[in-house]
């Protein structure tokens, strides 16, 4: 669930300079494994008990750093392989499956949600303004952050440590079909968790596919993914790693009603393999899916995701956007030369990640922790790595 900070993102153009020149590889000096870690190391120490694992994609280069401890029963540190609570990092994941559907002709974006979504009796408006599939994909839509119902409300959780999980789909469905809108859909930016829980329902009924058949048909078969998942096996829970929240060992949030908005699992290495698609490399990619990673399909359908649907700069109310955009589940910011960066964050209650690309300058950042999710240690590291990339590219990116 993101935790408040969108991000201001100040961006300039420095000249252009290699990250790794030809002689350092002679004598062994990695210079980009050492910054990354560095830097790794650095926030780790101020982030309390937990580990911190980084991935970097920089000039077609993998780079994986993990420290500390992930808490996994067979006591190894975290590495590309440990998995994480990914929270809000799953929307980008869900505008995806949105921008599929769309390609292949089984919804349209400005569709209203009521007539893809029959599990609510009804679906509000604004004065006869339906709310459309991609208002819910840009938090335009007029949704609060979280429902509140009878069983369901964050002034007063059952369990604060695991809080979504008394709440089904069919009581968001009821909250929904009672629920007033107090402005017009398409006009104000409002972060809203289950807004992108409403349109993975509504995408599961369009397609006749559940989310998660969705989520393995659209992207996790297509690149290979194999540890990215809304359920794990046991294998896979023997990688995990276990979260913290100020200092103690905390649950894995479950949240039947919201998987769409923050309920997958994944890894460094998974994540690289979504980033290295999504900056045009899928056609490359080893071991991916049995029918190919990237046929031109695929290609126009990560095209379509990372499209601006809304800028910030004409909504009547940007609210925390600001400036930036919205594509399709992704954040968008504007490097000096306009080209956009695509980002998102994440925390839920022992957990916190962030992503973010450049496809035009040919970089990409993931950090996953385990560590203290109010800290925000991988917003913070991400900012930090992105700085040093800006030092030797065109662009700057300061996140956080």
């Amino acid at each position: 669930m993101w935790v408040g900070i969108l991000g201001v993102l100040a961006l300039w153009s420095v000249p252009l300079g290699p990250i790794e020149a030809g002689p350092i590889e002679s004598v062994g000096y990695d210079p980009l494994r050492e910054t990354v870690s560095a830097l790794v190391d650095n926030r780790l120490a101020a982030a309390g008990p937990g580990g911190l694992v980084v991935g970097v994609i920089r000039d077609g280069r993998n780079l994986v750093v993990g420290r500390g401890d992930s808490g996994r029963p067979d006591g190894a540190p975290p590495d590309g392989r440990t998995l994480f609570q990914i929270a809000s990092l799953t929307k980008p994941f869900t505008g995806t499956i949105m921008a599929e559907l769309i390609r292949t002709g089984r919804v349209g974006a400005s569709d209203p949600l009521e007539r893809h979504l029959t599990r609510a009796s009804h679906v509000p408006d604004y004065d006869g303004r339906p709310i459309r599939l991609r208002d819910l994909a840009t938090h335009t839509a007029g949704l609060p952050n979280v429902p509140e119902t009878p069983r369901f409300s964050w002034s007063r959780l059952e369990d604060p440590r695991n809080p979504y999980k008394p709440l089904s789909r069919d009581e968001v469905a009821s909250w929904l079909s009672g629920y007033r809108l107090a402005v017009s859909p398409g006009s104000q930016f409002r972060y809203s968790n289950v807004g992108m829980a409403v349109l993975g329902e509504a995408l599961s009924v369009a397609s006749g596919l559940s989310y998660e058949a969705l989520l393995k048909r659209v992207v996790t078969e297509r690149f290979g993914m194999k540890d990215t998942t809304l359920r794990l096996s046991a294998e896979q829970r023997s990688r995990k790693a276990v979260g913290h929240a100020r200092g103690r060992a905390v649950p894995d949030w479950e949240a039947p009603a919201m998987q769409p908005s923050f309920g997958l699992y994944s890894t460094a290495d998974d994540l690289l393999r979504w980033l290295h698609a999504n900056l045009g490399d899928c056609r490359d990619m080893v071991g991916a899916g049995a029918g190919g990673a990237c046929d031109a399909g695929t290609e126009a359908t990560l095209a379509l995701a990372q499209s601006v649907q809304v800028d910030g700069r004409t909504l009547v109310d940007p609210g925390a956007l600001g400036p930036g955009a919205m594509a399709l589940g992704w954040f968008v910011a504007w490097a000096a030369d306009g080209s956009p960066i695509l980002w998102h964050s994440g925390s839920t209650g022992g957990f916190n990640a962030y992503i973010a690309f450049s496809r035009a300058h040919r970089w990409a950042v993931v950090a996953l922790t385990n560590s203290d999710p109010d800290r925000v240690t991988a917003d913070t590291v991400v900012t930090d790595i992105v700085r040093r990339f800006e030092a030797r590219s065109e662009v700057a990116a300061i996140i956080q």
